[in-house]
């Protein structure tokens, strides 16, 4: 879901506002097969450059978010998505993307997931609250961020930010992160745990895998508990 939505809503973006080339994505490379994950159809005919840390699908040139091979202010849009997670340093991950995105016009987005197991590609190091988005955008011009999911823990989250213009835009007004959000409220048929919402089939599934766990830890916790007071 989470490469859809990012799909849908770099769609919605590339209708409503004036994406300056060259349009740059930072994490391009394409990891999963089957999802929704390469950005040039929707800039048919438009310069777009691939970038990530290593070599792969969709990789057009390597490049380190924390030091830039991109002159000052040589980007027009960069798109960095689901990637600053997988950055060891994203304070200087985002003074870069500010640096290269063009003082005039340019634009940027980011994405992350919050509310989600780690995952490795390769390394899996932090999590951004939309304020955490607001402070690593805070050097350009106008910024604006919106979660998906419960407000208190949302599943995602998007900044969009630009230099040298009014942005003239609200995130939370895009068709596609409207109505995920929607989906995600109503959760018609679904069980409704903390931020979470399940079908039946879907806590039975959760359930199936994590009670043993649970159950394990908590026997051995006892365990040690009874061996540390002498009682066995």
């Amino acid at each position: 879901m989470a490469h859809n939505l990012l799909f849908e809503v770099v769609a919605d973006l590339a209708a409503r506002l004036e994406l300056p080339e060259p349009i740059v994505e930072f994490g391009s490379m394409q990891v999963e097969e089957g999802q929704p994950n390469d950005l040039r159809p929707l800039f048919a005919g438009r310069r777009f450059i691939g970038t990530d840390m290593r070599e792969g699908p969709g990789v057009d040139r390597v490049e380190d978010l924390r030091g830039l091979r991109f002159a000052d202010g040589e980007v027009g849009t960069a798109v960095c998505l689901d990637t600053l997670e997988h950055c060891a340093d994203p304070m200087a991950a985002a003074r870069e993307l500010h640096r290269v995105v063009s003082p005039r016009g340019g634009i940027c987005v980011i994405s992350s997931v919050m509310l989600i197991g780690i995952h490795a590609y390769p390394s899996d190091y932090w999590r951004f609250t939309p304020e955490g988005f607001k402070v690593l955008l805070a050097d350009f011009d106008e910024v604006d961020v919106a979660g998906m999911g419960d407000p208190s823990a949302p599943f995602f989250v998007f900044g969009l930010a630009v230099r040298g213009r009014p942005l003239g835009l609200r995130l939370v007004e895009l068709p596609s992160l409207a109505a995920a959000q929607r989906t995600y409220e109503l959760s018609e048929g679904k069980i409704k745990i903390g931020p979470f919402r399940y079908s039946l089939r879907e806590l039975a599934a959760v359930l199936a895998r994590q009670l043993p766990r649970a159950v394990g830890q908590r026997v051995r916790a006892r365990w040690r508990q009874i061996v540390g007071s002498g009682e066995a």
